[in-house]
């Protein structure tokens, strides 16, 4: 059996573009975000759970859904385009709450 290892590197304008656009999709699931220097602070709304989500955090959650593929097609083919291509283009704000949730919580648990 052949085992592979898939690497990804986000820059940190990259890291910074996203949860800026994140700002935009969290809203309905986060009660407080702040971007500083060195990540990200969210709140979770219901359960008022601190979260920080930094670059490196960002970078595992975007290989974590680009490895096991549980959103649509809509939302892998951006993330396939992150992790494969280093584009961050195609990564609105849906794609970038997804992103945060994986970063946050394991997995996407909302919307």
């Amino acid at each position: 059996m052949a085992t592979a290892t898939l690497t990804f590197k986000l820059p940190q304008e990259d890291f910074d573009g996203i949860i800026e656009t994140a700002g935009y999709g969290v809203g309905y699931w986060a009660s407080y975000m702040e971007h500083g220097d060195d990540g990200c602070h969210f709140t979770e709304d219901e359960s008022g759970k601190k979260f920080f989500v930094t670059r490196e955090m960002l970078e595992q959650a975007a290989l974590d859904l680009y490895v096991k593929s549980p959103l649509n097609d809509y939302y892998q083919n951006a993330i396939r385009q992150l992790v494969v291509k280093g584009d961050s283009g195609d990564v609105g704000s849906d794609i970038a709450d997804a992103l945060v949730q994986q970063a946050c919580f394991g997995q996407v648990i909302y919307g």
